[in-house]
């Protein structure tokens, strides 16, 4: 259980760090950002950081309707992604892509300030 929760916080890190870069790249236009790795490496890492996460809730028998704070990750996570489109596929100004990044980056903090607290409100220091 120890080296599935480990993976699951490992890939946690690096989707964050890797949307923190690829959102760099974006913004300077760098040729990288366009690289074939720099497009599959973030779907293979976020694959591997979904399904370490589904099989932790089926191995430990945790529903997200009986715990808020795992409700909130996974409503938080919907969010994410939408905030990356906006940077990634919908990003036709700097305009978008700064909005994209920074939400991405807000929200990021706030699912793993949430996993992290066990709590909604933990990221904001309330609990």
């Amino acid at each position: 259980m120890l080296i599935l929760k480990s993976i699951h916080v490992i890939c946690a890190y690096a989707t964050g760090l890797g949307f923190l870069f690829r959102g760099i790249l974006i913004l300077n236009h760098s040729s990288i950002a366009g690289h074939k790795l720099s497009r599959v490496l973030p779907h293979v890492i976020d694959t591997c950081l979904l399904l370490s996460g589904l099989t932790m809730l089926y191995l430990w028998s945790i529903s997200p309707l009986e715990h808020q704070w795992l409700l909130a990750k996974i409503v938080a996570l919907f969010i994410y992604i939408l905030f990356g489109l906006l940077m990634i596929r919908w990003g036709t100004n700097s305009r978008r892509q700064w909005i994209g990044l920074l939400g991405g980056l807000l929200t990021y903090i706030y699912i793993v300030g949430a996993a992290h607290g066990k709590s909604l409100l933990s990221v904001f220091g309330l609990v």
